[in-house]
């Protein structure tokens, strides 16, 4: 499967099958996905500290749901975008296994 295919040319199994890839890819170069979105939690929770105070913090969960909402942010703007699309099913993927 190429990047270089347009969503209109794409089917939603190839969308998926290459949501596959890359959530494999990522885990190898990243850790699990429950590791790699706790550790952003435990960053934007450093970040944002002053702002959500100590009674409030960001859950992985909260991490999957904010990185398919700035894949759907991008789509707005570009809804032919493939690689947003597929990152997009990955990001929902993760979501439903570690919420």
């Amino acid at each position: 499967m190429t990047a270089q295919l347009t969503l209109n040319k794409t089917n939603r199994y190839q969308i998926l099958a290459a949501a596959e890839v890359s959530v494999k890819t990522k885990e190898t170069a990243y850790g699990t996905p429950q590791q790699n979105f706790d550790r952003i939690a435990a960053l934007w929770n450093v970040i944002l500290s002053e702002k959500l105070g100590k009674e409030h913090k960001i859950s992985a969960a909260d991490v999957g749901m904010m990185m398919v909402s700035i894949k759907l942010a991008r789509l707005i703007e570009t809804p032919d975008h493939k690689d947003s699309a597929i990152d997009l099913a990955g990001y929902a993927a993760i979501l439903g296994e570690i919420a």
